[in-house]
C-alpha cells in the first residue's frame, strides 16, 4: 500500500507544480496584457490632452485666425471628422487586440489539454516531470512572445488611433501661427 501512496503523493505533487506554472504564466500575460493596455490608454489620454491644449489656444486666438464664421464652420467640421475618425481607429484596433486575446487564451488552453492527455499516459514519475519541466519552459516562452507581441499591437493601436488627432493638431498650430505672425 505504501508503493501505492508514493506514485499518488508524487503525481499530486507535480500536478500541483504544473498548476503552479499555468498560474504564475497567466499572471505574466495578465500582466502583460494590462500594461499594453494601460500604454495605449496614455498615449491616447496624451493625443487627447495636446489637442484640448490646441483647442484652448484656438479660441483664444480665433477672432484673429477665422476670418469669417464659414472658415470656423469648417475648421470645427475637419476637428470633429478627426475624432469621429480616431475614435473608429482606436474601436477597431481594441477588436483586433481582443481578438488577438482570444486567440492565445483558447491556444493555451488547447496546450493545457494536450498537455493533461501527456500527463495521464506517464509510466512513471520521471516521465510526468519531464513534461513539467517541458511545458513550463514552453510556457514561459510562449508568454513572453505573447505579451510582446500584445504590447506591440497596443503601442500601433496608440499610435494609429492618435493620427488624426495628430494631423488636426498640426493643422491648427499652423494656422494660427500664420495668423498670429501675420
Amino acid at each position: 500500500m505504501t508503493a501505492q501512496k508514493k506514485p499518488a503523493a508524487a503525481a499530486k505533487a507535480a500536478t500541483d507544480t504544473v498548476e503552479a506554472a499555468v498560474a504564475a504564466g497567466k499572471e505574466t500575460v495578465e500582466s502583460v496584457v494590462k500594461a499594453g493596455t494601460e500604454a495605449a490608454t496614455k498615449g491616447v489620454e496624451k493625443a487627447v490632452a495636446v489637442s484640448q491644449e490646441q483647442v484652448a489656444a484656438a479660441v483664444k486666438a480665433g477672432s484673429e485666425a477665422f476670418k469669417n464664421y464659414e472658415e470656423v464652420i469648417a475648421f470645427g467640421k475637419d476637428n470633429v471628422d478627426a475624432m469621429v475618425k480616431a475614435n473608429a481607429l482606436f474601436v477597431k484596433g481594441v477588436q483586433d487586440l481582443n481578438k488577438e486575446i482570444f486567440a492565445i487564451a483558447q491556444a493555451a488552453i488547447e496546450e493545457n489539454a494536450a498537455v493533461a492527455k501527456k500527463m495521464l499516459g506517464c509510466k512513471s514519475v520521471q516521465d510526468a516531470v519531464a513534461i513539467q519541466s517541458d511545458v513550463v519552459k514552453t510556457s514561459y516562452e510562449k508568454a513572453m512572445t505573447d505579451g510582446r507581441k500584445i504590447s506591440d499591437l497596443t503601442v500601433k493601436l496608440a499610435e494609429v488611433a492618435s493620427e488624426p488627432i495628430t494631423k488636426r493638431v498640426n493643422v491648427t498650430v499652423e494656422k494660427f501661427t500664420k495668423e498670429l505672425a501675420a
